[in-house]
């Protein structure tokens, strides 16, 4: 029968008290979880309340309305709460919607015992919940009035409390460790003390213990008053077994005495053999075996770019244009955006010098057009050879352009030479059909030769043949080329269509959808709507799919407010499979809106957390490339000596020269582009001399573009001399691609701007999304955006030129990064950006 154990006196002493001091530790806890809140509410309260001051300060009557002038610093001073989204609502005394989200709850004020007026200029907080968030809500009222018209105007500020909660953790964690310590330390003590209160049991256990066998005396060491009686009556116990032990041993002489004979002993021997078998082991095996799709033109763009063309040979002044030279340009903008497929230049030395009268211009688009048409429909069969030759009767210049695709069957030769002509073998390839007709009319204009002819082993030779030097170039005092009239005929109607329709032209070019198949098969299909031309993406895109070679990428190319007016509205029944799972877009404040509205879901990885702060906002909106807005000019008409180098400078050059500079400036359109007016808003808020600098260039006229491709056009071309605050990795393109255009960062301070990579909240692919997301983070994808994708890398472990480390070891200038923040909300408020619209127009637009 198994010994039963008793309970231990010691762990029970010890648990009782550790029961009561447990007691007492919640307690504690609670109480200072409850501080904690408190605490926590009360700083962030204050926050509420100076941002809810500092909106009221601007509260005026204005024209007959209430109106209120967002402060940067009103949502700035919430910015510092990094997790935490902020809306604001400013009513009027009827109700009515001044400005801010009209459907943040704000409960009436209850009226005491003075009235309402009496504490009507009092700021109170409540808890509230919005859009399925908790937040927190400060309300303030602030009288305003004109002669007839008043009254108090409701100014509520909300933010959600991710950030409270961390601060009430912190509070607690740091409030309660000591008392965790204490705890610990006097459970510890409780320990020792009980031990050593019951020390006395010990010894007695030990005298007890090391007794002789045959030592029934009485116990002498004096007992602990509490065991006093139980020693006494283990004495008492003694002594009736020493009496007992003796009449027993008076027995035992007895027996001894008469039974002599000792009893033998008895030896027993068994043996016991027991075969037994150890049983099999039982193998369990268990498997699982779960393992784990092309390009569209741009027909506004090609449009344009046939009526530039023509306009051009209407009024074409021959000049010398080295062929090489300009090979070489194209050259080099190709194998920039081939991908895998090679190019590979082939100059005759003998041809040169290999010059050519006419238009450099337009003889460049025609060559790009070409040199575009190879890739595109060749792709990686071969390598593409651009051969610059005499011409075999030495008489001129032959440019060839020979790749290895499908070709063009003779029968449709002439007809892909006209306008929208497109052959069988362009089936499945994205295309306008205007690429040759370009040429076409270039190679007119310059009175030579465009022959397309069958590659010997498969593909296509085109051959531009120019005519020697002296004869055929037709120039608009000497006549028209065949079917020069018509071409005129045309102009004015093109000319038409671009400047009544280009908003519309614009909006359906953006939404031309690109699909690039996954090289080994389809498995998954990632769909990405970003602001960001086709050029930049597309090497990323193409090295993701290395990667990942069965994901197949849809990618819609779109303008940055009709990015963020899709990502809000609500889908249609059946439109899932045009839902994206990728946004993208250089305007950082909208794709800040839409995370702090609740359209976008969080992500997080190594590579999201060890971005910089301000490029990472709640885990939902990435930063991914680092660019600068720079001052360009054209390297040819304005000599480097002369190129303003901080805006003070460009005050002045403005200010002392007007006649030169009249029409010869440019920049962003703030009311029609997005990041011209990202860039505009925060150079108003750190440089003092920003409104002199928009009034001087209204003087000179400054001309006004919706992009960065527009605006360095027109530096290219040479109709202005300088542009301000356009992107430099646009511009650093342009250049690198050899177009006469110099870049200065501005040394008194330069904005940087981060294109942003968001998930929408109802992207079907969320993991997908994520994964490109890494990729576009990761090493390799930085090395791909900093090499390849005419971007700046954002990742301090790239040291290229194109990199964040290459700008600041290049330039002394401050660099000043838009953060990811709510403070980029003060300049979409409504109010907000109408009165800065109007004072940037009233600037700009002076007679």
């Amino acid at each position: 029968m198994p010994k039963a154990e008793g309970f231990s006196l010691r762990r029970r002493l010890f648990i009782r008290l550790l029961g009561v001091l447990a007691v007492l530790t919640a307690g504690l806890f609670l109480f200072v979880s409850a501080y904690a809140q408190r605490a926590a509410d009360a700083a962030f309260d204050r926050l509420l309340m100076a941002s809810a001051l500092s909106i009221s300060d601007t509260v005026r009557v204005e024209d007959g309305r209430f109106s209120v002038d967002l402060p940067y610093s009103s949502l700035g001073i919430l910015a510092q709460a990094r997790r935490d989204r902020v809306f604001y609502r400013i009513t009027a005394p009827d109700g009515e919607l001044v400005t801010g989200y009209h459907d943040l709850p704000v409960a009436p004020a209850r009226t005491g015992v003075a009235g309402a007026a009496a504490s009507d200029s009092a700021t109170r907080f409540e808890n509230a919940t919005f859009r399925g968030m908790p937040v927190r809500v400060a309300v303030l009222k602030r009288f305003a009035a004109q002669p007839d018209l008043g009254g108090w105007v409701t100014i509520a500020v909300a933010q959600t409390r991710e950030e409270r909660g961390a601060l009430a953790r912190d509070i607690l964690a740091n409030a309660f460790l000591p008392i965790a310590f204490t705890v610990v330390a006097a459970g510890g003590l409780i320990w020792f003390g009980v031990r050593q209160a019951l020390a006395p049991l010990g010894s007695l256990e030990r005298m007890i213990r090391e007794r002789q066998p045959h030592d029934f005396s009485p116990i002498a060491m004096p007992p602990p008053q509490e065991v006093s009686q139980l020693v006494q009556a283990i004495n008492q116990l003694m002594a009736r077994l020493k009496s007992n032990l003796d009449t027993m041993q008076t027995f035992l002489a007895d027996a001894a005495h008469q039974i002599r004979t000792p009893l033998a002993s008895l030896r027993l021997q068994a043996e016991l053999a027991i075969d037994e078998d150890d049983p099999d082991a039982l193998h369990r095996i268990a498997q699982r075996v779960h393992r784990n799709a092309v390009e569209a033109s741009q027909l506004t763009s090609q449009l344009l770019n046939h009526a530039m063309v023509i306009h051009r040979s209407e009024a074409l002044k021959p000049e010398d244009v080295d062929l090489g030279a300009l090979l070489e340009q194209v050259f080099q903008r190709a194998r920039a955006v081939a991908g895998d497929t090679a190019i590979r230049l082939d100059i005759d030395r003998a041809a040169e010098p290999a010059t050519v009268p006419g238009d450099a211009i337009s003889l460049r688009e025609a060559l790009t057009n070409l040199l575009d048409n190879a890739v595109k429909y060749a792709g990686p069969s071969g390598p593409i050879d651009l051969t610059l030759t005499s011409r075999p009767n030495g008489r001129g210049l032959r440019v060839e352009i020979a790749d290895r695709g499908p070709g063009v069957p003779d029968a449709e030769k002439r007809r892909v030479l006209e306008r929208f002509g497109r052959g069988s073998s362009a089936a499945g390839v994205a295309g306008s059909g205007l690429g040759l007709a370009i040429v076409t009319s270039v190679v007119e204009a310059h009175g030579a030769d465009l022959s397309l002819l069958d590659r010997p082993g498969g593909g296509l030779i085109a051959r531009i043949d120019f005519p020697e030097v002296g004869g055929g170039i037709t120039t608009a005092g000497g006549g028209a080329a065949a079917g020069g009239g018509a071409a005129r005929a045309l102009l004015p109607l093109l000319v038409l269509v671009a400047l009544l329709w280009a908003p519309w032209m614009q909006a359906a070019q953006a939404a031309q959808l690109l699909t690039y198949p996954a090289p080994g098969g389809e498995r998954e299909r990632l769909r990405i709507h970003s602001a960001t031309d086709r050029q930049a993406i597309e090497p990323l895109v193409l090295d993701f799919q290395q990667l990942h070679p069965d994901v197949t990428i849809d990618y819609k190319d779109m303008d940055t407010a009709d990015l963020y007016a899709e990502a809000v509205a609500v889908p249609a029944k059946g439109a899932a499979a045009e839902t994206p799972d990728l946004l993208i877009s250089s305007a950082s404040d909208l794709q800040v809106k839409l995370v702090n509205d609740g359209h976008t879901q969080p992500h997080r990885s190594a590579l999201t957390d060890a971005l910089p702060d301000w490029a990472n906002w709640r885990g939902e909106a990435f930063g991914f490339t680092f660019e600068p807005a720079v001052i360009a000019y054209n390297r040819d008409l304005l000599p480097d000596a002369e190129v303003p180098r901080t805006r003070p400078a460009l005050i002045r050059l403005l200010r002392d020269d007007p006649a030169r500079f009249s029409r010869r400036v440019a920049t962003y359109d703030t009311a029609t582009s997005g990041i011209g007016y990202l860039l505009a808003s925060h150079d108003a808020l750190l440089f003092g001399q920003y409104w002199q600098l928009v009034a001087m260039m209204g003087n000179a006229q400054a001309r006004l573009a919706c992009c960065s491709g527009e605006i360095l056009d027109m530096v290219e071309r040479g109709e202005v001399l300088i542009a301000y605050n356009v992107l430099g990795s646009y511009a650093r393109a342009r250049a690198a691609a050899g177009a006469p255009i110099g870049i200065v960062v501005p040394e008194d301070y330069t904005l940087v701007i981060s294109r942003v990579a968001v998930i929408p909240r109802t992207a079907p692919r969320p993991q997908l999304a994520g994964r490109f997301i890494d990729y576009l983070l990761s090493p390799r994808g930085q090395e791909v955006v900093a090499d390849r994708s005419a971007l700046y890398a954002i990742s301090s472990g790239i040291k290229r030129e194109a990199s964040a480390s290459g700008l600041r070891s290049s330039t002394a200038a401050p660099l000043h990064p838009i953060a990811l923040s709510p403070a980029l909300l003060v300049f979409l408020d409504r109010l907000k950006r109408e009165r800065f619209l109007q004072q940037w127009q009233s600037a700009i637009m002076l007679p």
